[in-house]
């Protein structure tokens, strides 16, 4: 790279660096429309394709980057971030053409797990602009990219919709394409590679036992009812010897992928536990509110608003604004109330969000009533996480043990999507059109599913997980989540 594009070099702002902040902002972006698509794509892509097993859409995505992720960052430590943030773009680039062309779902699951590749990129971005920014400008920097992503997701849904209603499901899969192609080239003229190096071993055995000791005991739930039972069991059997295998690898090896022996910390434990139930609810809810609201009302439901993808904005586009907001909020009183009591507010507002879409779901009102109070809770959660983290983390682990928090929540939340669509299957029936619609009463159970998940995160930050003392935690930089 020329030395052109080198922040570090100034010891304040310069066109240079406001251009790679700008990059950085729409890189952590990408995660973000990653998700979005297909929140907001899954009632016409399951039509398309006649299945009920559009959850995979979702959980191959976030396994796939709760996997990648810490192998992303040894790899960095070893070759540099810039360039490996470039390999996972690289790799969510081709998860974007395989979707676009795929022929058939299972080819379409394939692509969104090479897409979860890019969510290794949130934390490698945050990473690289430590290391060559200049210490002056650094924290405005990373608040603006933080901002800056709240903001993009406010104005995402909009822009979703409008191209879903235009374009197809195929067209948003085309559009992250001309994303990432322009993201690449701006990532390498404006953004100097860190000079930090350190030795460090690859994990690639716990990754890989990990992934797929998760993936086959996914499988053996997602298609109890359509496989022969022997099949289910033989998967579920697999997927548990493989799990079993990865905790021997992990207790065993010097420097596994997700070190078990952290989670014997309660406040590490508690940060994992509760990330991975405010994931996995908010994932449950991301996938159920479009089929509410993009449904058409048929005979024998009692849900279905029949919105055009961009009128959905109505709902997703206040929910993301709340998410901001509660965002700004827990940075503004976490230093004096800690992360565990926002993270159970978060998660009950999560809890109450979904009790209110479960039994009141009839009209636009009602689900935009709902949306908001998940999107308080949203917000009060992911800005807790690395709150949580910090306070239980030597500062010299921080890193390291942020990454394991994030595979341990992100193997959870994968879970979540998968088993939604097992509860909504028990009760699909097929249209004339090929859509297929789910009783009321399975609607009903998947969203008092994600009640479940939230409530019992909650209790448990409240019982068990509780800390022995509050700590005082200063507020931490953390990039928008997806909605």
């Amino acid at each position: 790279m020329s030395s052109s594009a080198r922040p570090s070099t100034g010891p304040g702002w310069s066109p240079s660096l406001v251009l790679s902040t700008i990059v950085m902002v729409m890189i952590l972006e990408a995660t973000a429309l990653g998700y979005t698509i297909v929140t907001t794509a899954l009632p016409a892509i399951t039509t398309d394709f006649r299945t009920t097993q559009g959850g995979w859409l979702l959980s191959a995505f976030i396994l796939a980057g709760a996997v990648v992720s810490p192998l992303a960052g040894k790899l960095a430590d070893v070759y540099g971030k810039r360039r490996i943030m470039l390999c996972m773009l690289g790799l969510g680039l081709i998860g974007a053409v395989v979707a676009t062309a795929a022929p058939t779902f299972e080819v379409l699951v394939i692509g969104r797990a090479l897409q979860g590749t890019v969510i290794a990129t949130m934390f490698l971005t945050y990473s690289l602009m430590r290391d060559v920014y200049p210490p002056r400008v650094l924290p405005l920097a990373a608040s603006i990219s933080t901002t800056g992503v709240g903001i993009f997701s406010i104005g995402m849904p909009f822009l979703v919709g409008w191209l879903l209603d235009t374009w197809g499901w195929r067209g948003l899969f085309a559009f992250d394409i001309v994303w990432i192609l322009v993201l690449g080239p701006l990532l390498v003229l404006t953004t100097a590679e860190s000079p930090v190096r350190v030795r460090s071993r690859v994990d690639y055995l716990g990754a890989a036992l990990l992934g797929g000791g998760i993936a086959a005991v996914l499988s053996a739930v997602s298609f109890a009812r359509t496989l022969p039972t022997t099949t289910t069991v033989v998967l579920a059997v697999v997927g548990i010897v493989l799990l079993a295998l990865f905790v021997q690898v992990s207790l065993r090896r010097r420097e596994p992928i997700v070190d078990l022996r952290v989670f014997t910390r309660r406040g590490i434990l508690l940060a994992a536990v509760t990330a991975a139930a405010a994931y996995g609810a908010t994932a449950v809810f991301a996938s159920i509110s479009p089929l509410i609201a993009l449904t058409p009302r048929v005979a024998g439901t009692d849900y279905g608003l029949g919105l055009t993808a961009f009128g959905y904005s109505a709902i997703s586009a206040p929910q993301a604004l709340l998410i901001v907001v509660s965002g700004v909020v827990v940075g503004l009183v976490i230093g004096r109330t800690g992360g565990q009591r926002l993270m159970v507010l978060g998660l009950l507002l999560l809890a109450a969000g979904g009790l209110l879409a479960a039994l009141r779901h009839d009209t636009l009102a009602q689900m935009v009533a709902a949306a908001l109070l998940v999107g308080l809770g949203t917000g009060f959660c992911y800005g807790s996480i690395p709150n949580l983290v910090v306070a239980a983390t030597p500062a010299d682990q921080q890193g390291s043990i942020a990454s394991m928090v994030q595979v341990f929540q992100g193997s959870l939340a994968s879970a979540a999507p998968v088993v939604l669509f097992a509860i909504l299957a028990a009760a699909a029936r097929p249209t004339p059109g090929g859509a297929y619609v789910y009783s009321s009463a399975a609607m009903q159970n998947g969203l008092y599913f994600m009640v479940g998940i939230a409530v019992v995160g909650a209790v448990l930050a409240m019982t068990v997980l509780r800390p022995r003392r509050s700590t005082s935690v200063e507020p931490v930089a953390e990039p928008a989540p997806a909605t």
